[in-house]
C-alpha cells in the first residue's frame, strides 16, 4: 500500500459530501509553503481538514522533525491515515505522538488472485481535536482550493493510452 493508493481509498469514501484533493502545496501567510498529502473541506464550513499519509513507522516518526508541522491557519482538523497492521504494529508510538491529530486507517483485503490486494476505508479511529485559532477559507482561498482540486483529479495518471 502506498500514498496513492490511500489517497484513492480517501477520495472514494469522502467525495460525495467532501471537496478532496492530493498533495496540496499549503500557502501560509509570512510562512515556507509545505505539501499536505490530502485535504478536504465542506462548502458550508469552509474549513479545511488535513490528511497525513504514513505507510510505515519511519515516516510517521520523521514527521515530527519537520521545520513545519501542518500549522496552516485554514487547517481546523489534523487526521493521520494509515494501514491498519501499522496502527496495529505500534499503537503505543502512534497514540502518544498523535497529539490531538485523528486517526483514519485504511484495510487491507488480500484476495489470493491475479487483481491483487483490495484496500478500503477502514474508519475514523480516534477523532481529531479541533484547532481554536482556525479561520475558514475566505472566497479567494475557496476558488484557490476548487481550481487546484480540479486540476489535481483530471491531470491524475495521465496516460495518453487510456484515454478514449
Amino acid at each position: 500500500m502506498d500514498e496513492k493508493d490511500i489517497q484513492y481509498v480517501l477520495g472514494r469514501h469522502l467525495f460525495r459530501k467532501k471537496i478532496c484533493i492530493p498533495n496540496v502545496s499549503m500557502y501560509c501567510p509570512g510562512r515556507t509553503e509545505y505539501e499536505a498529502d490530502f485535504v478536504y473541506f465542506d462548502l458550508k464550513t469552509q474549513y479545511l481538514t488535513e490528511v497525513e499519509i504514513k505507510t510505515n513507522i519511519h515516516d510517521f516518526r520523521r514527521d515530527f522533525k519537520k521545520k513545519r508541522y501542518h500549522d496552516c491557519k485554514n487547517v481546523k482538523y489534523l487526521y493521520y491515515a494509515m494501514p491498519r497492521s501499522l496502527y496495529e504494529e505500534n499503537r503505543n508510538e502512534i497514540n502518544f505522538f498523535r497529539n490531538g491529530a485523528g486517526l483514519i486507517l485504511i484495510d487491507e483485503i488480500d484476495t489470493d488472485d491475479f487483481r491483487g490486494n483490495i484496500y478500503e476505508f477502514g474508519g475514523f479511529v480516534k477523532r481529531a481535536k479541533p484547532r481554536k485559532e482556525a479561520y475558514p477559507l475566505s472566497d479567494k482561498e475557496l476558488m484557490y482550493y476548487l481550481r487546484i482540486g480540479c486540476m489535481k483529479w483530471v491531470n491524475r495518471g495521465n496516460d495518453e493510452s487510456r484515454i478514449v
